[in-house]
């Protein structure tokens, strides 16, 4: 835990990062601090000699770079402990990533490519990460493809650490990540204790409205713990956080016609788990859109992520994804917010019960029942 307060850490952080990079080719000549984020200090660097990649081209210097720095406890709340392995957990999957990077577009049909930001330079003993930086009328078809995109790409990373290692030819790969991911289960608790130990918490705040649903909730939360320790042959690894605010986009309009660029970022959550966990999370994010702002754009976005989960999952993965959705209504989008939360308990808690009892009846007229073509 940190004596200091987290102003005054993000500035320490801040100038003991220029000492260790400034005997590296990532010196820096400013670095200044980021918004967002919890977990970690994170700092856009101008760097005092620009890197070209290419020799023959002057435009693909790197001049800019994100710094990123875990400590072992939360960087906006450093009261709170948390695991320094989620640094070593973060780069060995964009090491990975970045491997297949080549291959995983060659294979993309879809209007958009998803990659993770390359790991540029990882100081081991400071945790400290150096990596690539995005410098640079949402409309229904457009959506709906990056929704599509984005199911299909981190569907191939849950293929990607499915085995184990040593388990076939394809698993050479794979080996890194769950030798780095399995060193500590300690994401994978605080993952579960957010979700389903939250979603009790949640009857207690709201009795009227969910006090009914309290036993589903505990066969909810009693077979999510079940599927992380009996049933180990259906888990993978997962990314953890896949939430739109882990997906950057550069600031200009998506267009028709022309391949946009989304980079997936915060890999440090990576665990073992289901892959529902990350599916449901992510619909949910984006139904939340819908939900609580009224933004079309986040209901097309579900819908194209759906459709690209339709020929991935089988009904039963599907059912377990719906219910992930109600609980991630319910744990994060009525916890801390002002004013009423009825009508969001309402909604997680009919997800989670008809989604938990297999209702079809209920889903076909739901908006999410685009999670099941037949239904639609």
């Amino acid at each position: 835990m940190a004596s200091l307060a987290p102003d005054e850490l993000l500035e320490e952080n801040r100038i003991d990062i220029f000492q260790c990079l400034k005997n590296t080719v990532y010196a820096a000549a400013s670095i200044e601090p980021l918004a967002g984020g919890q977990a970690n200090f994170t700092y856009h660097a101008r760097l005092e000699q620009a890197l070209r990649q290419d020799r023959d081209d002057a435009a693909s210097a790197v001049t800019d770079v994100l710094v990123k720095r875990g400590a072992p406890y939360m960087a906006k709340h450093p009261q709170n402990g948390l695991t320094t392995d989620r640094c070593d957990v973060e780069v060995a999957c964009m090491k990975e990533l970045e491997l297949l990077q080549r291959q995983w577009v060659a294979s993309n049909a879809t209007g958009f490519i998803i990659r993770t930001p390359k790991c540029l330079f990882y100081d081991v003993e400071t945790k400290t990460q150096v990596h690539e930086l995005q410098t640079t009328a949402s409309l229904r078809p457009q959506c709906r493809e990056m929704g599509k995109a984005l199911a299909g790409y981190i569907a191939r990373f849950h293929s990607l650490g499915a085995i184990p290692p040593g388990n076939g030819a394809d698993s050479m790969g794979r080996s890194n990540i769950w030798s780095v991911v399995t060193r500590s289960n300690d994401m994978q608790k605080l993952k579960h204790m957010i979700n389903y130990e939250w979603l009790l918490d949640r009857v207690d705040q709201s009795p009227g409205v969910l006090q009914d649903a309290r036993e589903v909730f505990v066969q909810v939360k009693q077979h999510a713990l079940e599927e992380l320790e009996g049933s180990s042959k259906n888990l993978t690894v997962i990314h953890g956080d896949f939430y739109p605010q882990n997906i950057l986009l550069q600031a200009e309009p998506l267009s028709v016609g022309c391949l946009t660029p989304l980079y997936v970022v915060d890999w440090e959550n990576a665990q073992l788990g289901l892959p529902a966990m990350d599916h449901g999370g992510m619909m949910g994010e984006m139904y939340v859109l819908w939900l609580c702002h009224g933004i079309e754009a986040g209901l097309w976005m579900m819908q194209g992520y759906a459709k690209g989960l339709a020929t991935l999952l089988p009904e039963e993965t599907k059912w377990r994804v719906a219910v992930q959705i109600g609980v991630h209504i319910l744990s994060f989008w009525t916890f801390g917010r002002e004013g009423p939360v009825g009508e969001f308990a309402r909604q997680g808690r009919d997800i989670v019960a008809n989604a938990w009892g297999k209702n079809r009846a209920w889903f076909e007229t739901s908006e999410l029942s685009c999670l099941f073509p037949s239904t639609s």
